[in-house]
């Protein structure tokens, strides 16, 4: 009987293990004074469970909250202030040159003035064929297929900026990150594969949705405290 038993908790433990895991290692924040921006250094690790090489889609230059990644293949974050999640998209930007934005309401016709050349490019070359921004759209997912050996583990360290402003608004939306709360950040993984099917080729879809070892599904990291205080 004990026998018995321990068959069917081991059996239970490992049919619950996911395949791959995502794990926030530890999170450290350097203040730039000269900028009045904090900066927080994410260390992290995915890690391949199983005994078989995996893949899937996944960008690993790119990161957006958890509240604006719809239909995206980029990891992203979840900010929560004590127990609850932070439902603003603005708390944090991952590139230091754009802190600025979080400042102040986004121009949109400045940004387009700006971005006149490259607009135009591409616009040039939609027209000259019809079907670029679908093979550019199919060749940057191929790239981003992410593969982790048997057992592999590989490590990352993500940059955050926060601007140092505890008023936060997202349209009707208001925060105020009180230095006396404690707030988490947790990592997502948000793995597609049929969702893609209009980007993909036919070939490709199936190829992709016979692997079974071609990963899809939603994981999630451990929280972990992130400094907000002076």
């Amino acid at each position: 009987m004990k026998i018995l038993y321990l068959f069917i908790l081991f059996t239970s433990v490992s049919m619950a293990q996911k395949p791959i895991e995502i794990i926030i290692d530890s999170i450290i924040h350097t203040d730039l004074n000269e900028q009045k921006i904090r900066e927080f250094s994410i260390f992290y690790t995915i890690k391949n469970n199983l005994n078989e090489e995996v893949s899937f889609f996944l960008n690993t230059k790119s990161i957006f909250p958890s509240v604006q990644s719809s239909f995206r293949y980029s990891r992203t974050y979840t900010l929560f202030q004590n127990d609850n999640q932070v439902q603003l998209s603005r708390i944090f930007t991952s590139n230091i040159a754009n802190s600025k934005i979080l400042d102040s309401i986004i121009n949109m016709d400045e940004i387009i003035e700006k971005n006149k050349d490259s607009l135009l490019i591409e616009l040039k070359k939609y027209r000259e064929d019809p079907m670029y921004y679908q093979n550019k759209k199919n060749k940057s997912l191929l790239q981003s297929v992410f593969k982790l050996k048997p057992n592999e583990s590989k490590h990352f360290n993500q940059k955050l900026y926060w601007n140092k402003k505890r008023y936060a608004q997202d349209d009707d939306l208001e925060y105020y990150l009180n230095e006396d709360d404690y707030y988490f950040l947790r990592l997502e993984l948000t793995l597609m594969k049929k969702e893609f099917s209009s980007i993909l080729t036919p070939q490709q879809l199936v190829t992709i949705l016979e692997n079974p070892n071609f990963l899809n599904g939603n994981y999630y990291s451990n929280k972990f405290e992130i400094y907000f205080k002076e």
